[in-house]
């Protein structure tokens, strides 16, 4: 392109459009460097120089959008300094072309070779000829932006200004009410007022953000982009605590706006004391904190009404007291005047202040743990000895009992800050000894063991202050522990005090406790035997106890004289112990104890053992293959599953074990076909619904997991034949056998699985087995924790709706019964995006269901409704006249109405309150009556449901709630 002319340029200027592609021409140009920019100016000077003004706009608009449009880099200082020159001199101009100078100026700062002087310069002449809020807002948005950039790139500069720009800056801001503004002048000036001295302007700095505190500001509810009031809220708290020079007039605004009845005012103003005190240096707050804690005091003690004042008011002081623990003295002045007015009230629990002086004195602990923690106990102590003395107006044992837990979290706040050694032993010993005498109780004759509350609040005592025992403190802790667990009725849990005694006194538990414990554990009743057995096992990662709580448990397990009823609390505790252990020591303890072996032969010992044995032994077997490399895994399916007659109990129950979990990489084609065989033909003839139930498992698990070459794939039809023979025998067992292997072959993403659903969908026309085919779909959509189905495929579940979806077509269009139970079924499991995405179909079918009676299919039709409805989904909208009589005829109490069917049917009553106003108040009357009838049901959560829903319905179009 050639130089622009006159003309060119006078018709490019013409209209926005033109001299914004005019613009970006010139702008390319001048980057590629078909001519220079001071040619350009030159040609503008008719436009620049006119004495018109809308010309001068245009000439201005145009030079400046080409500056926009140039690289950063591309001008020299020359013509930077040009440049500076006449837009700093337009400044002066009519206030029209502002926004133009504006964006020059906003390109000109933006350049790499721009000489760092003149950015003083263009300042001083902004400042002097004009005014940022006498523009527009998007123009202040301009210029707020701008003095961003400058403070973060030309400090020294700025500074040379000294008062100059600050006072421009104050200027600039005040009076800024675009909330857009705000968050970016709220953004930027806290880390302009830390770095920058605000010499003899700080309390004018200061000023220009009080002004606004606190915000009061609400978003548009159209702008799903809107700044938020607590976006500005907390953005404003960082300006007003960002140097310490502002404490004095922080906390006097504070205090001042924490005198307001409104709960927003007092939330930011709690919030601005909790900055003040992270921010601010301890010694500038000290000459403040008595009127601090005067005005947070009013907040918590005894507090009002509202939590989340009280509790932002106890954060607030406890960030003041743990920032002055880093001086010591500070910190002692700060704890004597908070603790003088609360301890009087810490030793009686009956009087108002009790429970609020208990948590501002647990926030002194938290602050100071040595200072405040000494004087609480030392409060508690004279309490405690006043008691035991029989003083007249002892504690009673609820007070004792409250007076414990307060005791036990003071310990635990030393602890957790390192300094429960520092405490005065007299004062922890003399209490400790009173804790243990407590707990101690329950050994008299005559003790109420319906009455432990006071043995549990010593024990949790006892479990922060083990540290801090003294020798003949943990003698007699070792007492009462074995009688606790040798006890015949009380069944208290102290798991947490025996690890942490074993972690410091490891010979000491073993010799006092853990021994006596296995010595005496044979002559113990079941109930004492599960007490050691929970209280052993999480002492079995400390390497001093691990063989000797191990030997207990594998000799319990596998001795052959042991009775049925101490092996299966023997094998709970194994299956806990494999639980709550790493790989690590599972791996180690199968090779050094080859205890898969060892269970496999107990499960299969001449004496048949219960079934829930059984089930223990699976269990186990089941934790310890999958900790076990693949190859191990293969080495013992390999030489145990040959040997297995699945048509017994117990070796049904190895199998569990063996294979339930088994990695999904070992082949099992060698025992595919038997395995087929024998769990198919248990499920169709055992009359115990428990074996019938692991078949069922492994056999969904077995086809899932199975490669599907073409041998496989015969072997499987074969047993698809066999069990629709069955079904055409009316065998309603074969049905359900079906359903658990199609799910298998449906996650796994087999080929054929959509015949079989075909199959199974057919049925749902058979005159006896319709309802074992409905429930098929149920089997198949539902999830199972306990099943392992390790071959997935992608989008599955999709899939399978869509499937359903075509062969049931016709039949959900006449919603036959089954045929529509079935498919609820279905969609329980599909996910939410793909039901939206076929609302129009499944709409009139989740209505018709709401019609049936079937708890459990109603259930499911309330909740998928509920998920829409919760969303707004524009459809339910479009038909709450169907939806709402639904869910009040649901609500009502009849015989197949289950509580749950009407509880459901309320909530989503609740919910369709969140729709628009307008598209509520037709049915608004009719609900409101309606529900009277829920609010006097038999059950006490419908009632309460009914009243959740009832005032929802009568609130639309309340003022306070549109």
């Amino acid at each position: 392109m050639t130089t622009p002319t006159r003309a060119t340029l006078e018709a490019a200027l013409k209209n926005d459009v033109k001299l914004q592609k005019t613009a970006a021409q010139i702008a390319k140009d001048v980057t590629a460097g078909s001519y220079d920019l001071a040619i350009l100016a030159e040609e503008l000077g008719f436009a620049l120089t006119s004495q018109d003004t809308d010309a001068r706009v245009a000439g201005t608009n145009l030079l400046s959008s080409v500056l926009a449009g140039l690289p950063v880099d591309i001008l020299n200082a020359q013509q930077l300094e040009f440049l500076t020159t006449f837009y700093t001199d337009r400044l002066r101009d009519h206030h029209n072309v502002m926004p133009a100078i504006i964006e020059g100026i906003n390109a000109l700062v933006h350049m790499k070779n721009l000489p760092s002087q003149y950015v003083p310069m263009i300042l001083q002449s902004f400042f002097q000829h004009t005014t940022c809020q006498s523009q527009t807002r998007g123009d202040r948005t301009k210029l707020f932006n701008l003095f961003q950039y400058l403070t973060l790139h030309f400090k020294n500069e700025l500074q040379t200004m000294a008062g100059d720009f600050l006072y421009g800056l104050i200027n600039s801001i005040d009076g800024e009410r675009d909330p857009r503004n705000l968050d970016i002048i709220f953004s930027f000036m806290p880390d302009f007022i830390a770095n920058y001295p605000l010499l003899h302007l700080a309390e004018e700095m200061f000023e220009i953000f009080s002004c606004y505190f606190p915000i009061d500001f609400n978003p548009s509810k159209q702008d799903p982009t809107a700044i938020t009031r607590d976006d500005l809220a907390g953005k404003l708290t960082n300006c007003l605590v960002a140097t310490p020079v502002f404490a004095e007039w922080t906390v006097v605004l504070a205090v001042e706006k924490l005198e307001s009845d409104l709960v927003v005012a007092k939330l930011d103003s709690i919030e601005l004391l909790h900055q003040a005190a992270l921010k601010f240096p301890p010694d500038v707050l000290e000459p403040h904190f008595e009127q601090i804690w005067q005005a947070l005091k009013a907040e918590t003690f005894p507090g009002g009404d509202n939590v989340e004042i009280v509790s932002m008011a106890l954060k607030a002081l406890a960030a003041l007291l743990e920032r002055a623990a880093t001086v010591p003295s500070i910190s002692q002045n700060y704890q004597t005047i908070v603790l003088g007015v609360v301890l009087p009230h810490l030793t009686d629990v009956n009087q108002r202040l009790f429970n609020p002086a208990t948590a501002i004195a647990l926030v002194c602990v938290a602050g100071d743990a040595r200072y405040a923690a000494g004087r609480i106990l030392n409060s508690f102590l004279l309490k405690l000895q006043a008691a035991a003395a029989q003083t007249p107006g002892s504690i009673s044992a609820e007070q004792r009992n409250k007076l414990y837990h307060i005791i036990a979290q003071v310990y635990k706040l030393t602890g957790l800050r390192q300094a429960l050694e520092q405490l005065d032993s007299r004062t922890t010993l003399a209490i400790q000894t009173d804790v243990i005498a407590t707990l101690r109780l329950f050994e008299q004759e005559g003790f109420d063991d319906k009455q432990l509350d006071l043995q549990r609040a010593s024990l949790a005592v006892l479990n922060e202050c083990v540290p801090v025992l003294s020798e003949a403190q943990r003698a007699l802790v070792y007492k009462a522990l074995v009688q606790l667990i040798s006890h015949p009725s009380i069944n208290l849990d102290f798991t947490y005090l025996t690890v942490q005694l074993g972690a410091l006194q490891p010979v000491e538990l073993q010799s006092n406790f853990i021994d006596i414990c296995i010595r005496n554990f044979e002559i113990f009743s079941n109930f004492i035997k599960r007490k050691i057995y929970a209280n052993l096992l999480p002492l079995l990662p400390q390497m001093a106890f691990t063989q000797r709580i191990l030997d207990l448990v594998m000799t319990q397990v596998f001795k052959t004289t042991t009775p049925d009823h101490v092996r299966l609390l023997a094998l709970e505790a194994l299956n806990t112990l494999l639980t709550q252990e790493d790989q690590r020591f599972v791996v180690e303890l199968q090779q050094n104890s080859n205890l898969i072996h060892k269970l496999i032969e107990l499960a299969q010992q001449t004496s048949p053992l219960p079934l829930e044995a059984l089930d223990q032994i699976a269990a186990a077997l089941s934790h310890i293959i999958q900790q076990l490399p693949v190859s191990e895994q293969y080495a013992i399916v390999s030489e145990y599953l040959p040997n297995l007659q699945l048509q017994v109990a117990a070796d049904l129950y190895v199998a569990k074990g063996l294979l339930a979990y088994l990695h999904k990489d070992i082949s099992l084609d060698d025992h595919f076909e038997r395995l087929l065989h024998d769990l198919t033909d248990l499920s169709l003839h055992t009359q115990n619904e428990q074996l019938r139930v692991i078949a069922h498992h492994l056999l969904c698990s077995l086809v899932n997991k199975i490669e599907y070459n073409q041998a496989n794939h015969s072997k499987l039809l074969v047993t698809i034949h066999k069990l629709k023979t069955a079904i055409k025998a009316g065998d309603v067992r074969a049905v359900e056998v079906l359903a658990w292997i199609t799910k298998g072959l449906i996650v796994s993403g087999f080929a054929d699985a959509a015949e079989i659903v075909g199959d199974l969908a057919e049925l749902l026309d058979h005159p006896t087995l319709s309802t074992g085919a409905a429930l098929a779909f149920d089997i198949i959509s539902a999830e199972y924790p306990e099943l392992d189905l390790p071959v997935v495929k992608y989008l599955y579940k999709q899939k399978f709706f869509h499937t359903i979806l075509n062969k049931l077509g016709n039949k959900l269009a006449a919603y036959c019964v089954h045929h529509l139970k079935a498919f609820i079924y279905v969609l329980k499991a599909t996910p939410h995006p793909v039901l939206k995405l076929n609302i129009e179909k499944l709409g009139p079918l989740l209505f018709k269901s709401l019609e049936y009676t079937e708890a459990q299919t109603l259930c499911i039709a309330l909740g998928i409704c509920e998920n829409f409805v919760r969303q707004q989904d524009v459809y339910f909208q479009a038909h709450l006249g169907h939806l709402i009589p639904s869910c009040l005829e649901l609500s009502k109490y009849k015989e197949h109405h289950t509580m749950q069917v009407r509880i459901s049917a309320l909530q989503l009553l609740y919910d369709c309150t969140k729709y628009p106003t307008f598209v509520l108040l037709p049915h608004k009357v009719d609900v409101t009556l309606a529900l009277a009838s829920a609010l006097d049901d038999p059950k006490r959560l419908v009632r309460n449901m009914a009243v959740k829903a009832r005032n929802a319905w009568y609130l639309v179009g309340a003022p306070s709630g549109d």
